[in-house]
């Protein structure tokens, strides 16, 4: 360590520095709050862990729909609190303490080295990572960063409190209890998980207002149940992020699932046809099954897609926004289009 971080390591370009450095620091971490310590994991993410069909999860083959007790390790992970970085949690669950040890000794060996070392990696963490954020606990700790600046009690403070003033793009993905949403409309009556939403969601965009080199913040919602994400008030709950478009220099996303032409209200949801949020909101297509624990503790798979309910037509041929243009006309002309097309397949022609 002292021969290659000796002096004459700093006389070298500041890209070759870098070069050496991505040996140690990930593009994309996740921060989280265990046994009341911050604790930072790699993103290990793969492209499709957040697709509808949720067929990554899968630990073996058996059909869930007749089986849905036969596969509890996919169960589980369909339950993940970090919905699509699912993977990432249960890499961070799974991490050994002697690995952790392990990880924290050589980060800290890097920072002690000297003061020229710490804040060279700092600039860096700073500069390239997407940090990832995905509970309540450790986002309230951003919205109050304030405080933590002032403090600077440990050295995982001080490093967070490094990071986060000069981070470029930041990750919030919740995938919180349907009563935490509703609880957004009726603050009033909140308590617990409810309450914090409510507390943090309104100071969050202060916060970011104070991540004065933030330039692209990505939201990430959804909730745990089975039932549609149209049950969800969107207005009550994206209203108050609505002053994030007046930070200047700031690239803000929202990622939704889509809505359920059954459910969908002008006046609770974001549609087309009535006055949008001034933020970008993208709609996916929300996971298609989902994690049950029984009275027993065991867990069963519950295949309950949202909108499209007919998604499986596109076997057929069809494209999936023909599936999606048909199922919304049978809704709106008062037709269940699962009866409709079971009643057309069924006919003979």
């Amino acid at each position: 360590m002292d021969t290659l971080f000796s002096p004459q390591f700093f006389a070298l370009p500041a890209e070759l520095r870098r070069a050496i450095y991505t040996y140690f620091i990930p593009d994309q971490i996740h921060l989280s709050i265990r046994e009341k310590k911050f604790r930072v994991s790699t993103c290990v993410q793969h492209d499709k862990d957040g697709g509808p069909d949720c067929t990554d999860r899968r630990s073996n083959k058996i059909d869930l729909i007749t089986n849905p007790m036969s596969d509890p390790i996919c169960g589980r992970r369909l339950r993940s609190s970090w919905g699509p970085h699912w993977r990432c949690e249960e890499s961070a669950m799974q991490m050994r303490e002697d690995h952790e040890i392990g990880y924290n000794i050589t980060m800290m060996a890097l920072f002690l080295v000297c003061k020229r070392m710490f804040s060279d990696i700092m600039e860096m963490m700073a500069d390239i990572a997407v940090v990832y954020i995905n509970d309540l606990d450790t986002l309230r700790s951003l919205v109050l960063i304030s405080s933590e600046l002032e403090s600077r009690r440990s050295s995982t403070s001080i490093l967070l409190v490094s990071i986060l003033p000069n981070l470029k793009e930041l990750s919030i993905n919740l995938r919180l209890p349907l009563d935490t949403y509703k609880a957004l409309d009726n603050t009033s009556n909140s308590a617990g998980s409810e309450s914090l939403l409510s507390s943090v969601w309104m100071g969050l965009p202060l916060a970011i207002e104070h991540l004065s080199k933030l330039r692209r913040l990505r939201i990430w919602l959804d909730h745990e149940e089975p039932c549609s994400w149209s049950i969800v008030n969107e207005r009550a709950v994206l209203s108050p992020l609505a002053s994030l478009s007046n930070i200047p220099n700031l690239e803000v996303s929202i990622d939704l699932a889509k809505l359920h032409p059954k459910w969908e209200s002008p006046h609770r949801h974001f549609t087309e046809d009535t006055p949008l949020l001034p933020l970008a909101i993208h709609r996916r297509y929300r996971q298609r099954y989902y994690g049950i624990e029984t009275g027993d503790g065991s867990i069963r798979v519950e295949h309950s897609p949202d909108f499209p309910v007919l998604y499986e037509l596109t076997s057929l041929g069809m494209t999936m926004e023909k599936v999606e243009e048909v199922e919304r006309r049978s809704w709106k002309e008062g037709e269940d289009p699962i009866q409709f097309w079971r009643d057309f397949l069924l006919t003979p022609w």
